[in-house]
């Protein structure tokens, strides 16, 4: 994998050390970091000499590198992304030659899988690895939400393949993509001078569906975990098709041990009876309810004040309210093979980061301020993206709450066919921002389409804090 080969070359380059020649080439860079360590071996290209730590926390921080090491040979077999020295048209063949072999394969028997067998794991060393700090910070010395988005589709796709897999831990001729993100909730924010922890395992699993809790929690100077709550939690929903034909698959079922795990998989079953609720009561298949119609009345009632009295002059808000369609911002994006994944489509990691840096820029230009981010709201892939596509990416404040801090910006993608001038909308996500310091505007929308909007936030909102304490109790 790209990302794998950049990581490798990083900590190689953070960690060097003569012991290298001695260790197996797959574990080089790693096993050199660990073992150099251990012997208090300075690191020549680091930015400033590490301190002298007691014997106790150097064994530590080895096991911990060794974990890492261990957890990226782990991903990269069950990769989401194309190998580090994948050649694209090579690609191309093995899909085209997969594609042209006869349909009818053998399954592969089910597996009776524990939850623990889906467990996976992987690390952010921003304090140990400065290359990788470099490549992760923002230009407010925080990290960069977006590329740990794009780090959690990935493990969501390496839970679901290691999941699936046979009793022998070999891969299931069936493709997996993401189907949905219910919630990616930050809980306190992500620093780089510290080291993160990224785990996660199948809570609950369908006919061909799999849904996927992960954390993300800061580890302590010896390299554990931190007893703390998770810094992030988000929920994927993973489905499963057949390799060749593309029929939907049976994945193997999920056994459960304890009265914790089945526990969480009821919680898992409420969040996802939820949603179902919610989709029945969307708006494009039923009106307003009768509360939201008295919502949308009075925001009527309260736009006609500011009626221009002159002939063609347009209408005027009181500082401290815009209106929902002067904040809308776009970028438009060329797709290139290198954010491809394995099934040759546009990683969907890559698409959330794009979304969420849309949705930062235009949350600050509404603010007049920095917004802190809060979550990213419950949203589907509905069609993949192409690689060559040109996709528009365009964001709208939609809701606010003056009195929370708090406000909901919208982003929708969509590819845009030059050749036949047609647009196809892909993905709409939905990020919540809050601003600590300053004053959040009101969004007063104008049109009825822009009042469906507002209502469609208004619901959102609502429904995230109820998904975030289902998710808290998830981790009780």
């Amino acid at each position: 994998m790209q990302l794998l080969a950049r990581r490798a070359q990083q900590t190689a380059a953070l960690w060097r050390s003569p012991l290298a020649a001695a260790v197996p080439r797959g574990a080089r860079p790693l096993a050199a970091a660990a073992a150099a360590h251990k012997q208090h071996v300075p690191d020549p290209g680091a930015a400033e000499p590490r301190a002298y730590t007691p014997h106790g926390v150097e064994e530590e921080h080895r096991r911990m590198l060794e974990r890492y090491a261990e957890s990226e040979r782990l991903l990269d077999k069950y990769s989401v992304m194309p190998g580090k020295n994948s050649d694209y048209m090579s690609f191309l063949q093995r899909i085209a030659d997969e594609n042209s072999a006869p349909a009818q394969r053998p399954r592969q028997p089910l597996v009776l899988k524990r939850i623990s067998d889906s467990f996976t794991e992987t690390y952010l060393l921003f304090r140990d690895n400065l290359a990788l700090r470099e490549e992760y910070i923002n230009s407010f010395g925080d990290i960069r939400l977006g590329k740990v988005l794009e780090d959690l589709d990935r493990l969501a796709g390496a839970v679901a393949y290691k999941h699936a897999s046979d009793a022998n831990g070999d891969l299931a001729p069936t493709v997996f993509v993401t189907a949905s993100v219910d919630r990616i909730g930050l809980k306190s924010r992500l620093c780089p001078d510290r080291n993160y922890r990224l785990t996660g395992t199948v809570t609950y699993v369908g006919f061909s569906s799999m849904e996927i809790f992960i954390q993300v929690q800061a580890m302590s100077e010896d390299g554990a975990a931190s007893e703390a709550e998770p810094n992030l939690v988000a929920r994927f929903t993973m489905v499963g098709r057949d390799k060749y034909t593309g029929k939907a698959a049976q994945i193997n079922p999920l056994l459960l041990e304890s009265d914790s795990q089945r526990r969480l998989n009821k919680l898992s079953e409420q969040i996802k009876e939820h949603k179902r609720a919610v989709a029945e009561t969307n708006l494009r298949k039923r009106p307003p309810s009768a509360e939201e119609r008295l919502v949308i009345h009075n925001l009527w009632l309260e736009t006609e004040k500011y009626r221009p009295t002159a002939y063609g002059a347009p209408a005027a808000l009181p500082a401290g309210m815009v209106w929902l369609d002067e904040t809308t911002m776009e970028s438009v994006t060329i797709c290139f093979p290198s954010a491809r994944n394995v099934h040759n489509k546009i990683f969907g990691g890559y698409l959330m980061r794009l979304a969420h840096e849309l949705s930062f820029a235009s949350g600050s230009v509404f603010a007049m301020s920095r917004p802190s981010y809060v979550s990213l709201d419950d949203f589907s892939f509905r069609k993949p993206v192409s690689i060559g596509s040109i996709l528009r990416l365009t964001s709208q404040v939609v809701y606010s709450e003056p009195e929370r801090k708090a406000f909901q910006v919208e982003v929708a993608a969509d590819v845009i066919d030059n050749l036949a001038g047609t647009v196809d909308r892909t993905n709409t996500f939905y990020f919540n921002f809050s601003c600590a310091d300053g004053a959040v505007p009101r969004i007063v929308p104008r049109s009825y389409g822009d009042m469906m909007k507002y209502l469609e936030g208004r619901r959102r909102a609502q429904a995230d804090r109820l998904i975030a304490r289902l998710q808290s109790a998830m981790q009780e």
